[in-house]
């Protein structure tokens, strides 16, 4: 439409004055419509600069736009993607607690009844000492009254009477000599010592065997 215009324009300067002008006013009139028109085409190519360059702000700025919605949404996406995996291993966290904790009391319980069992197996070693040191007592007694009879037997009262002193010699203290021995040495089974003279030795007094335990013998 400016275009027209302008070439209206031109028309109307170059032709116009009734058409019968002199030669020299044809090339002012034209000369003067040249210009025109150029001042008139370089309006139109500003303008289209302009133009051109409002698009290309305005694409730039569409563009802009579209990567900050695209790089909210992808914001928006990688933060409900964090929050389901972060929900998932809490879950997975609390049934590994849970399963932990299970696993301490299992411990725990393993370890009162190992300690249970110890004091069992501690408590029954000492009975079955108690019981051999009887049981060795008791032997050992068996076997005096079996002498002091075969002595009383054979060679008479008067015999008799010195197998009693070699049994009261045989059940006296080997360390001091002079109380009964009532303490039964482990693990040689020697009964040798008296409670008082127990402490003091580290070894059996008749077999020279270390001492691990002792046991005090109960005897009438």
């Amino acid at each position: 439409m400016a275009i027209q215009e302008a070439q209206f324009y031109s028309d109307n300067v170059c032709f116009g004055g009734g058409g019968g002008g002199s030669g020299s006013g044809s090339g002012d009139n034209g000369g003067l419509g040249s210009g025109v028109f150029n001042q008139f085409r370089f309006d139109h190519q500003q303008q289209q600069l302009q133009q051109r360059h409002e698009i290309d702000q305005f694409i730039i700025s569409q563009n802009e736009r579209l990567r900050l919605l695209l790089e909210q949404q992808r914001n928006q996406q990688i933060t409900m993607f964090l929050n389901k995996i972060e929900s998932r291993a809490l879950i997975l966290l609390n049934q590994k607690d849970e399963e932990i904790q299970k696993a301490k009391n299992k411990l725990i319980e393993l370890q009162n009844l190992l300690k249970k069992l110890e004091m069992d197996n501690q408590g029954w070693k000492k009975v079955a000492y108690e019981k051999e040191a009887m049981a060795m007592c008791l032997n050992n007694k068996l076997e005096v009254l079996k002498e002091r009879a075969s002595c009383c037997f054979i060679n008479g009262v008067d015999d008799a009477e010195s197998c009693c002193e070699d049994e009261d010699t045989r059940m006296v203290c080997k360390c001091c000599n002079s109380r009964s021995s009532c303490v039964l040495f482990l693990p040689c089974r020697h009964l040798c010592s008296c409670k008082n003279c127990e402490p003091l030795l580290d070894s059996c007094p008749v077999c020279k065997t270390a001492k691990k335990a002792s046991i005090e013998a109960l005897v009438s």
